[in-house]
């Protein structure tokens, strides 16, 4: 079976690259857009931990809802002992969940269920991000323009873009 790119962030040595580096966009996410007269450094050191733990988290949940979603097809939950069995399954299965299986694993674009389903789960998790950062900014003693330009600034940066990467641009197998 082939690894999609959204699940591959979870493997043990890419986690030791992914993790710094979201922390360092996190920081610049939440510095940048602060006004000068707010202590930024203070606010952004305060700040970062809680946005981005939200930040992990969400995209852990993204990743959960996606992986979940795969169990739809039913060749993905049984275990087939034969390839007589996978043809027997396959046959079976209606295309659309076929379509949406294969576009969940290898380029959501290619079928219409995948992509409504990842756009969805896309712009759902951005919502809650943006939502919580919002929350998070607003104990800081921010105004509320402050407080909607960095939430905006941060959940877009720190959006679960991985899950609407195709892994086909990736692999020639698929």
């Amino acid at each position: 079976m082939i690894m999609p790119v959204w699940l591959m962030w979870l493997i043990p040595p890419v986690v030791f690259m992914i993790i710094p580096l979201k922390m360092l966009i996190d920081w610049f996410a939440i510095y940048l857009p602060l006004d000068k007269k707010y202590k930024r450094k203070e606010i952004t050191v305060k700040a970062s931990w809680k946005i981005w733990l939200t930040d992990i988290g969400l995209n852990l949940a993204a990743v959960g809802i996606m992986y979940a979603a795969l169990f739809i097809d039913p060749l993905f939950r049984s275990n087939p002992a034969s390839f007589d069995d996978v043809k027997e399954i396959s046959n079976a299965t209606p295309d659309w969940i076929v379509a949406f299986f294969e576009g969940v694993i290898a380029n959501p674009f290619n079928s219409i269920y995948s992509m409504i389903f990842v756009l969805l789960v896309f712009i759902i998790i951005i919502f809650i991000q943006f939502k919580i950062t919002q929350k998070i900014y607003a104990k800081f003693g921010l105004d509320d323009k402050q407080i909607t330009r960095s939430s905006i600034i941060s959940t877009l940066l720190m959006a679960p873009w991985i899950i609407i990467i195709p892994t086909s641009l990736f692999s020639s197998i698929i």
